[in-house]
């Protein structure tokens, strides 16, 4: 049995991002994966002791700035889970909450984080928004937009999860990482859309890490389209873009 747990999936959810989790299970179960989803979120205790994956998506600064205040609580049990090797996704803004801190210039008040990333944020008072194209692991491509008010900060012993090959708005330099990584397990990224949703070889890839080994061909219909909808998508970035596709689903 495969645990996934949701964290606020009733708060955190600014782009559907129910759907990442959802789409996952189904994934698994392609592969005759049994799997158990629970929630964690406020006044809904969840155990994480037994969690094989915990997704936490994005929402707005503010309600990422409560989530963080009520996910102090489970910092033990979250860093016992990472270091048992369970797969942690995050999303968006909520990036931010497992960074070492984060400053609000809006307010000018100042958080401690959770301490999971080498990293700060700082959340200014301009929203911005660009599509990527990013590549990862052996060259493969994600796809995806960023509507984000907060820049990440990494340190020197903080790795990336991407690289940036193309951002429409020109905030992330070309070469420049994007997002945070560790061990292989996590997947920390401001790319929403949802993320593993717009990317079916990333849904694939963090499956078959649950499930712990190869998952069969998928010939449902919903993954089919999931794949037509990632190359249509990448089709019209990397024509603005002229970045060459080199994988193929």
């Amino acid at each position: 049995m495969i645990s996934i747990v949701s964290a606020y999936p009733d708060f955190l959810d600014l782009y559907g991002e129910y759907s990442a989790v959802k789409l996952l299970e189904k994934r698994l179960e392609t592969g005759s994966q049994q799997v158990k989803e629970s929630t964690l979120t406020f006044g809904r205790y969840a155990e994480l002791e037994n969690a094989d994956m915990i997704y936490v998506g994005a929402g707005t600064e503010d309600r990422m700035l409560s989530a963080l205040e009520d996910l102090r609580g489970y910092a033990k049990q979250i860093r016992e889970f990472l270091d048992r090797g369970g797969i942690l996704e995050v999303s968006g803004s909520s990036v931010a909450i497992f960074c070492k801190s984060i400053s609000d210039r809006r307010t000018g008040n100042h958080y401690e984080g959770l301490g999971v990333f080498d990293a700060e944020a700082e959340i200014t008072p301009k929203r911005r928004y660009g599509e990527l194209i990013c590549s990862y692991g052996d060259g493969k491509k994600v796809i995806g937009a960023v509507n984000s008010s907060i820049d990440f900060k990494r340190n020197s012993g903080q790795k990336e999860l991407f690289t940036v090959l193309w951002d429409s708005s020109k905030r992330f330099a070309i070469g420049s990482g994007e997002g945070m990584s560790i061990d292989g397990n996590v997947y920390a990224s401001e790319i929403t859309g949802p993320l593993i949703v717009r990317n079916p070889h990333l849904m694939d890839e963090i499956a078959e890490k649950l499930s712990g080994g190869k998952l069969p061909e998928c010939t449902e219909a919903w993954y089919r389209e999931a794949w037509k909808a990632y190359e249509h998508a990448f089709g019209v970035l990397s024509a603005e873009s002229r970045i060459t596709q080199d994988q193929k689903g």
